[in-house]
């Protein structure tokens, strides 16, 4: 039997409660939540699963602790206490997983306390959202010692459908930020190229549909994140940067004309040898 409890039932816990009620196992799973929200206990009790009364009533009755509240003192106030998930995993054994995004200090100074008390924390930070929860299809990146991302990766596997462990504890955090980096920077740039097709006057379902149809085939990235990844990146060859900068300085130029700031373009165009490997 998988025993698998989850604190905070919003959007990402609850999405990932749903996920794993409505598949279909081989063996026996029980979820068993806690959260504040009477609303999101409701909801929980609907798609089957076990309410808690607390993070401490939660924990003693679990294998594996997933911590998915908003932030550091939210994480603190669940996980600390008389009656917080580490009290209660003391008695059971569970091994508790932040999959909040918090700071990997907050982390690695909650896992120490932990240990003194025999209990394990590791950070275990998701990525793909709500919708990838629901599918089970999320991306479960863990810190810590890997015998430990072993131990959760049974449990993490009905939600995940990529667990990896990328170092020592921290780590995982430190790659939630890494990746939401390149997330960030897609939408700064899409932001800055639907502003410059809408001045040109570019059709934007059009431009939409161009878009939707020629990234399934060619992404984003040009393969930098082929397996496995090699840094620094092999030269692409100089007829990549010609191409690059001949594209960026035409948007740029096109920009400039229609009086459209391209912040984004320019730092790119600034920057775009090193990515090739020139």
């Amino acid at each position: 039997m998988t025993r698998l409890g989850i604190i905070g039932l919003g959007d990402m816990g609850g999405a990932i409660a749903e996920g794993v009620l409505a598949g279909e196992w081989d063996d026996d799973v029980v979820v068993v939540g806690y959260d504040i929200s009477e609303e999101a206990m409701a909801r929980f009790a609907e798609l089957g699963g076990t309410p808690a009364g607390s993070a401490g009533e939660l924990a003693r009755q679990v294998d594996v602790v997933a911590v998915v509240v908003i932030d550091d003192a939210q994480v603190g106030q669940v996980c600390m206490g008389d009656d917080g998930a580490i009290a209660g995993a003391a008695e059971s054994g569970a091994l508790v997983a932040i999959h909040s995004t918090v700071l990997p200090a907050t982390v690695i100074e909650l896992a120490a306390r932990a240990a003194e008390v025999g209990v394990t924390v590791i950070d275990a930070p998701v990525t793909g959202g709500a919708a990838a929860a629901k599918s089970r299809d999320l991306v479960v990146f863990c810190g810590g010692d890997e015998v430990h991302t072993e131990r959760g990766r049974p449990h993490f596997e009905r939600y995940g459908g990529l667990v990896v462990n990328v170092g020592p504890l921290g780590a995982g955090l430190q790659a939630k930020v890494v990746r939401n980096l390149i997330s960030y920077a897609e939408f700064a740039v899409a932001y800055e190229a639907i502003a410059l097709a809408a001045a040109a006057g570019v059709d934007l379902k059009a431009f939409a549909d161009i878009v939707s149809y020629s990234d399934r085939n060619i992404g984003p990235h040009m393969g930098v994140f082929s397996r496995p990844i090699v840094y620094p990146p092999p030269a692409f060859g100089g007829s990549f940067t010609r191409i690059a900068h001949k594209d960026l300085g035409g948007a740029l130029a096109l920009g400039e004309q229609l009086g459209v700031d391209l912040p984004i373009t320019a730092l790119v165009d600034q920057h775009i040898d090193a990515a090739f490997g020139e």
